[in-house]
């Protein structure tokens, strides 16, 4: 063991902090992995250097690192996931949303308002992310026969989601974080409602923002397939397979200014010849039977270049069920999915889900290896042929989300009922205080099984490893920079570099430097380090810390600049088909509109 002096300790701790932000920033690595990473780094770290005071007591032990594990706001979180999976998985909002489509059956595009209107109310009582869950299919639906595409909506969706989190306590989880830090170190506790009014004239001018200017391309581009095309965007397709068929006009084909004949509107990425593997350019290649080509393709030329007969879908094995079976359609991996981290031949998705994976899209990384050989993301959308009684069954599981909505009454409204009635249980026992947040939060976890509105099994599935593991992770950094004094360090910089500033002056700017910040890391990172910042300059400027953490939980629930940012902008990327530019584009006029709104209404509500 080496013992440092404070000053060093200061320092280690703002490296320690930056590089894991840059850490979490690495696209390549799964959260989970890299929580585990930081996590073993800073016991060893403070196992070799421990931050002892005078009696010799280790303030960094593994004990303190690892007691996010206990902490009862995350545990609250994770209870909230299973509710709202509960929601989701019982589709208890489906015959509201039949019965409002049949009032307006002519007027879409009023249905839509309402639809983010409700996103907006629900997001403040459901985690974002199972409410997204719930509508990017219902969205797809509505849509289907409009003269319009789904990435008009699903950015607006994401956005409308966040916003509405911004407005109760359990909204999100970087609000229940930041008043889990408020206690901790200031021994003041936030209630249910106590930022619902400023949250509300946000999240609502945000919302009108979302609605007016999601219209204009400038600020939302219209990425449907046609404009796709147009801009040869690629990163909008699947990775599929096909295979040459024995009678293919193509075999003996090379390319002609880079494209086969017959293929002109297809990326091919690789050429699977055997046991060889050929990437482009592919100059000179001689195609022959039996080749595999790995392409970039869209739903649309899939179905276009099969019609040619030139080529096939590539299957594990000969099945004329599934030759003959021409039903496709599209499912997107949910967060909480078993599949995550699998890839799909390790987990025998054929015979798991009687259908097959033909297609696969991923954000916007154009990927090379062989489709079976990726390991699956949250997000990602798999093109997926069955029989049409499997497909719809797909419907019923946690794991897959089918991008196709049926406008139909749920199967059983029985189990529906009772998943609302825990639900708002819960919201009631928690927002009134009759019972601890976390304790009715639990206590609806355990209705949820004993109603059997889900098993014990979906109950485990509903619960977000990467989620948990990176609040446990930000809880242990946020301990290092507060006991440590690195908290004190940054907050007497930031004042002494606002000099001088009225107290208004400082929080907008911390404000603006946490938006800015939350933009590129986790938001529960972002909120777990900068609350014992928050509340130290609260104290140093003689303000309420309650004030501060509420700016704080405000600031880090601007997550739009970026795809990144939150977890429901990278559910709706595939789908919706975006680019990084567009999320900066229709992203920071919102920023800025919070920021204004936020610099308007702040000091009038909390008499600064």
């Amino acid at each position: 063991m080496f013992l440092l002096s404070e000053e060093v300790f200061i320092y280690l701790s703002l490296l320690i902090v930056l590089v894991s932000m840059i850490f979490y920033a690495i696209d390549s690595l799964s959260i989970i992995f890299k929580s585990i990473v930081i996590l073993t780094f800073l016991l060893i770290f403070f196992s070799i250097f421990p931050f002892r005071i005078e009696n010799g007591q280790n303030l960094l032990s593994p004990q303190t690192i690892l007691s996010g594990f206990s902490n009862t706001s995350l545990i609250t979180v994770l209870c909230l996931l299973i509710l709202g999976q509960g929601v989701v998985q019982t589709r208890a909002l489906d015959n509201a949303l039949y019965f409002l489509l049949k009032i307006f059956p002519d007027k879409p595009n009023l249905v839509i308002i309402v639809c983010l209107l409700l996103v907006l109310v629900l997001s403040a009582f459901i985690n974002n992310t199972p409410v997204v869950i719930i509508f990017i299919p219902i969205l797809q639906g509505i849509i289907k026969n409009m003269n319009a595409s789904l990435g008009r909506f699903l950015m607006p969706l994401s956005y409308v989601a966040i916003l509405g989190g911004m407005t109760t306590l359990i909204g999100s989880s970087t609000n229940l974080l930041v008043s889990d830090s408020l206690k901790t170190y200031s021994n003041i506790s936030l209630s249910f409602f106590d930022f619902t009014l400023a949250g509300s004239i946000i999240a609502f001018s945000g919302f009108l923002y979302v609605i007016v200017f999601s219209r204009f391309n400038f600020f939302l581009t219209d990425r449907s397939p046609t404009t796709n095309e147009l801009l040869d965007n690629s990163n909008n397709n699947f990775i599929t397979q096909l295979v040459i068929n024995e009678d293919s006009g193509l075999i003996g084909q090379s390319t002609n200014e880079g494209k086969f004949p017959g293929l002109e509107k297809i990326k091919v990425l690789m050429i699977q010849r055997g046991e060889h593997a050929e990437h482009g350019p592919f100059e000179g290649l001689i195609l022959e039977k039996g080749d595999i080509l790995v392409v970039s393709i869209s739903r649309e030329q899939l179905m276009e270049v099969l019609g040619k007969k030139i080529v096939s879908i590539q299957y594990e094995k000969k099945d004329e069920e599934f030759e003959n079976n021409q039903l496709i359609t599209e499912a997107m991996v949910t967060p909480s999915s078993s599949l995550v981290g699998n890839t799909i031949e390790n987990v025998s998705f054929r015979y798991r889900y009687n259908c097959l994976v033909i297609g696969l899209q991923r954000k916007s990384r154009i990927i090379t290896k062989k489709m079976s050989e990726l390991p699956l993301e949250p997000g990602d959308t798999l093109l997926v042929q069955g029989e049409a009684s499997v497909i719809k069954n797909l419907r019923n599981q946690s794991d897959l989300l089918p991008m196709e909505w049926a406008t139909s009454e749920i199967h059983n409204k029985e189990i529906a009922n009772k998943s609302l009635l825990i639900f708002l249980s819960v919201v009631t026992l928690g927002a009134l205080e009759i019972l601890p947040l976390v304790v009715a939060a639990l206590l609806g976890v355990v209705s949820v099984i004993f109603f059997k509105v889900l098993n014990i099994r979906q109950v485990i599935r509903s619960i977000d490893n990467s989620l948990l593991l990176l609040i446990v992770t930000s809880l242990a950094l946020g301990k290092v920079i507060q006991v440590t004094g690195t908290a004190n360090f940054v907050s007497d910089l930031l004042l002494n570099v606002l000099e001088g500033s009225s107290p208004l002056t400082i929080i907008l700017c911390f404000y603006i430097l946490v938006s800015i910040t939350t933009n590129f890391i986790s938001n529960n990172a972002c909120a777990v380090l900068f609350a014992p910042i928050a509340i130290d300059i609260a104290e140093k400027l003689s303000v309420n810390p309650k004030t501060l953490a509420i700016a704080l939980i405000f600031a880090v629930n601007t997550s739009f600049l970026t795809p990144l940012a939150y977890q429901t902008n990278l559910l709706v990327m595939g789908p919706g088909h975006y680019k990084f530019i567009d999320y900066v584009k229709f992203g920071f006029p919102l920023t800025i509109l919070c920021w204004l709104i936020f610099y308007l209404t702040f000091p009038i509500l909390y008499k600064i």
